[in-house]
């Protein structure tokens, strides 16, 4: 039998941190591994023909700082189920493609103090309309409650 696999989209941000956080716990309860995923995408080509080569970076050095990014966040987290993925590419597809034979895909939102909602961005959009497996978006401060009657979480 397959070992469960939750993927989880990161990018530095609280909300990404909030997910992790709860994808690590939804994995310890399943008994699943964690994949962490972290797309990026090469600035390089974007650089204007006059701008100082100095302030160019190049693909070996964004994907390095990708690296450190993703192994950070999972490294700070101290969970042995959970692994860092990094991968080259707009989020969204990157995204959608890990969660090829997951389980569940779990990512972060932002709350806006002005508005009712949550904020979902075009990444997280695109993946509750496209995902291939159940999504949970996590919000800052939701904490993973497994009490009968929470489907997700709860506020802390």
């Amino acid at each position: 039998m397959n070992q469960p696999k939750i993927v989880v989209g990161i990018n530095g941000s609280m909300a990404s941190q909030a997910a992790l956080r709860w994808a690590a716990a939804e994995g310890a309860l399943r008994g699943a591994r964690v994949e962490a995923v972290y797309a990026w995408e090469w600035t390089g080509g974007l650089h204007a023909h006059y701008a100082p080569i100095a302030s160019r970076t190049s693909r070996e050095d964004e994907h390095g700082r990708a690296l450190d990014v993703a192994g950070q966040a999972v490294a700070e987290l101290g969970e042995r189920h959970v692994e860092p993925v990094v991968v080259e590419g707009p989020p969204a597809q990157v995204l959608l493609r890990a969660t090829e034979g997951a389980d569940l895909l779990v990512l972060g939102a932002h709350e806006a103090e002005s508005e009712p909602y949550p904020v979902l961005n075009p990444v997280v959009s695109a993946c509750l309309l496209r995902a291939r497996c159940p999504v949970v978006v996590v919000l800052p401060g939701m904490e993973h409650d497994r009490r009968p009657g929470m489907l997700a979480g709860s506020r802390s």
